[in-house]
């Protein structure tokens, strides 16, 4: 899940003046085209029908521009179609087949997950005033008796209009999740209460214009806890917090 903090305003005490501060620069989150639609159809019959069930294919507008719209399948591979007129045009693609997901063993301590896939995550982020990434996620799984762990992580890849990519950011925590069953007996159902261990870490983005060639991305981590047989009044909850600018780790 990826959100961007809303900006705040900042009052000047001395002239009683309200000063905006810079508009928030978010990521655009794409809507899925129904299947079925006609929309779809039509944008299916223009790919030749590239629209592949075995590749999970699924299509995506954008908020933005309503001629916009995207093609992601399991690959995974990226593609950008936009309609001129009566037309609909491949303005690129991206293949992301041959990536090494930077996430692509599991933690040294930690060898209970397992490879889930690496999924593309339907959104574009703003790196600069003209260069956008998206996210290249690597899923990892585990299942419990009554309960799971779930990790997903993140390379940031800058996309160009040739086709080729960067990473930009490398391996961050998306989000994860874990459940613990915690009832066993009789006794415990008989509590009605929450019947799990719970915890989930979910990644927010705030991104700033500090009038340099990329913008500065701070990394929020928001961590929660929900102890069983608990309400949810009782859940905890901390944040962690990283500024990084892209492609600065391969400055080092």
């Amino acid at each position: 899940m990826i959100r961007v903090l809303v900006p705040f305003l900042a009052v000047a005490s001395a002239s009683v003046l309200a000063v905006e501060a810079p508009p928030a620069i978010k990521p655009l989150p794409l809507t899925a085209v129904k299947s079925g639609s006609d929309q779809y159809r039509s944008l299916c019959a223009a790919l030749k029908n590239r629209c592949d069930a075995a590749k999970e294919t699924t299509l995506w507008k954008s908020k933005a521009d309503a001629n916009a719209f995207y093609l992601i399948n399991s690959s995974p591979e990226l593609m950008k179609i936009e309609k001129v007129g009566s037309t609909w045009t491949v303005k690129g693609t991206w293949d992301f087949s041959q990536y090494h997901h930077s996430h692509s063993e599991p933690n040294q301590s930690d060898d209970e997950l397992s490879a889930s896939g690496v999924t593309l995550y339907p959104a574009l982020y703003p790196l600069g005033k003209n260069q956008q990434a998206v996210a290249l996620v690597s899923q990892w799984s585990t299942g419990y008796s009554g309960g799971g762990r779930e990790e997903n992580y993140a390379d940031f890849m800058q996309i160009n209009d040739d086709g080729s990519y960067q990473a930009a950011f490398k391996d961050i925590l998306f989000s994860s999740r874990e459940m613990i069953r915690a009832c066993f007996s009789e006794q415990d159902y008989a509590r009605k209460s929450h019947c799990h261990d719970e915890s989930w870490r979910v990644l927010q983005l705030k991104i700033t214009d500090e009038g340099k060639a990329y913008y500065a991305w701070e990394f929020i981590t928001q961590s929660s806890d929900w102890p069983s047989f608990t309400d949810k009044s009782e859940i905890t909850t901390s944040v962690s917090r990283e500024v990084k600018v892209p492609f600065a780790e391969r400055a080092q």
